[in-house]
């Protein structure tokens, strides 16, 4: 185990606070666990910022959690277990004493308690007693997060831990990896979808070390395949070029956690970024396709911009002023094949229809600004999944043959009147069964379902479904 005088000489040598080294010291444990005592080795991989220091790069920064994926499903009591094993194994090796009793596993939720729409991920909570003369009443705790159902384009890597410690010699075994090159796309769509400046550090911090040596092609081409943008890339390169960065400039000393001798400034950085944007879309010249489909840096860079701060926009659409509560950015694809973006709003006010979701284009939008006025989300924001292909990309059931709706009636104020389709109130969650794969609408995020049969006819024993979509 280190020692105390080994916490300090790291957090000098890093310029870090002594809970971080604990903290990196720990997840170098954690990863050798699992990677070597637990029958999840063969089907768990390392991804993030995490997958970077430990598989990849010693001295890039501190991450503040794991990050790990699995292809399939797993029950949540036998990740638990597996975690707990893990955590034996760990203090009698290594002397770490954990709080198992405050060991828990949940579906990971937003600040509002609702669950992050797409992502099924769960959140393990790990606990340890700090190792700096206060294990009686200070504990630390370690964040998990395990992606079930996690789809990889690239070939997983094996690679040796990265354990910069006195004790490496203990901590030996190759651990499975996400492929460089997908983590470095994954960044990339990471700053598409959100403001973050770890993603921002992430991404120039590995570009720089490695070079020429980058298999630049493999990242665009993986990038492209994570987003809505393969017919025209040029569109893609726009958008990240006209980031905004004044975001990343406030928060880039707050929340980069990093040796002060490898640390970037955020203007050499933003400088990076924008040189490397050219030489990664070299091959990708303006084809002038599909410039109708996509809401450009103009009008995404607000709307991103007031999902993340949950502020209204002021839209003027078709003639008509619209204030307006942003709830997701889709790329759907209509009866007659056209596939574009769509804007799903709450509208407060302004044009010919009452208040309640709407859908708009981007070339039918105006003009587009920010409020200062706060709002209560009545759904949840799916801004952050903006920019890629959702499960279900139809505005449409594929599989049924087109037919003519058939009218029904229903009574508004008294007054009965024949209407088409299906009325709703509200957007409709769609949870898949993890047995049999059937489909089933929600109008509440509730991940329980009832019995059912398979699409063969036959009684399901699953009574459990993953979220795959919102349908307006």
């Amino acid at each position: 185990m280190i020692t105390k005088a080994e916490i300090e000489a790291k957090s000098r040598q890093f310029e870090i606070h002594t809970a971080n080294v604990q903290r990196d010291y720990v997840f170098g444990w954690l990863i050798f666990g699992i990677f070597t005592f637990t029958d999840l080795k063969e089907i768990i991989f390392l991804k993030g910022g995490n997958a970077l220091r430990k598989g990849y790069f010693e001295n890039t920064r501190f991450s503040a959690d794991l990050d790990f994926g699995i292809p399939g499903d797993i029950d949540q009591n036998v990740l638990l277990n597996e975690i707990n094993k893990v955590c034996d194994f760990i203090q009698e090796k290594a002397g770490i004493l954990f709080v198992k009793k405050d060991n828990k596993i949940e579906e990971k939720f937003t600040a509002t308690d609702e669950p992050i729409p797409g992502l099924r991920v769960y959140e393990a909570l790990i606990y340890f007693k700090d190792f700096y003369g206060n294990a009686d009443h200070i504990k630390i705790k370690i964040s998990m997060d395990i992606t079930r159902f996690d789809r990889v384009l690239l070939p997983i890597q094996k690679v040796k831990l990265i354990h910069p410690y006195p004790d490496a010699g203990e901590v030996v075994c190759e651990i499975r990896c996400m492929k460089l090159e997908e983590i470095i796309a994954t960044k990339l769509k990471c700053l598409l979808q959100r403001q973050h400046a770890p993603d921002l550090f992430d991404y120039v911090y590995s570009i720089k070390l490695l070079g020429g040596s980058l298999n630049k092609e493999e990242v665009v081409r993986t990038f492209l395949q994570k987003t809505i943008f393969g017919r025209n890339p040029y569109i893609l390169k726009n958008i990240l070029q006209k980031t905004p960065f004044d975001y990343f400039r406030e928060y880039w000393d707050k929340t980069i956690v990093c040796a002060k001798q490898f640390i970037l400034r955020i203007e050499e950085a933003i400088e990076i970024f924008l040189s490397d944007l050219d030489s990664l879309f070299k091959i990708y010249s303006d084809n002038g396709y599909a410039h109708f489909a996509y809401f450009g840096p103009e009008l995404r860079v607000p709307i991103m911009k007031a999902g993340r701060t949950q502020t209204l926009l002021r839209i003027r659409y078709k003639g008509s002023d619209r204030i307006v509560e942003p709830y997701s950015l889709k790329y759907l694809q209509r009866k007659d094949g056209t596939e574009r973006e769509y804007l799903y709003v709450y509208n407060r006010t302004g044009g010919e229809s009452p208040p309640g979701m709407r859908s708009f284009i981007a070339e039918r939008i105006e003009s587009i600004e920010n409020t200062e006025e706060k709002y209560e989300p009545r759904y949840p924001i799916e801004l952050s999944k903006s920019g890629e292909m959702p499960e279900n990309r139809y505005l449409f059931d594929p599989n049924r043959p087109a037919r003519a709706p058939r009218p029904r009636r229903t009574s508004v104020a008294g007054i009965s009147k024949k209407i088409f389709g299906k009325s709703s109130v509200g957007p409709k969650y769609v949870y898949q069964c993890s047995f049999c794969g059937k489909r089933f609408p929600k109008s509440t995020f509730n991940s329980n379902l009832r019995p059912h049969k398979d699409k063969n006819g036959y009684p399901c024993g699953g009574r459990y479904g993953y979220y795959v979509d919102t349908k307006y």
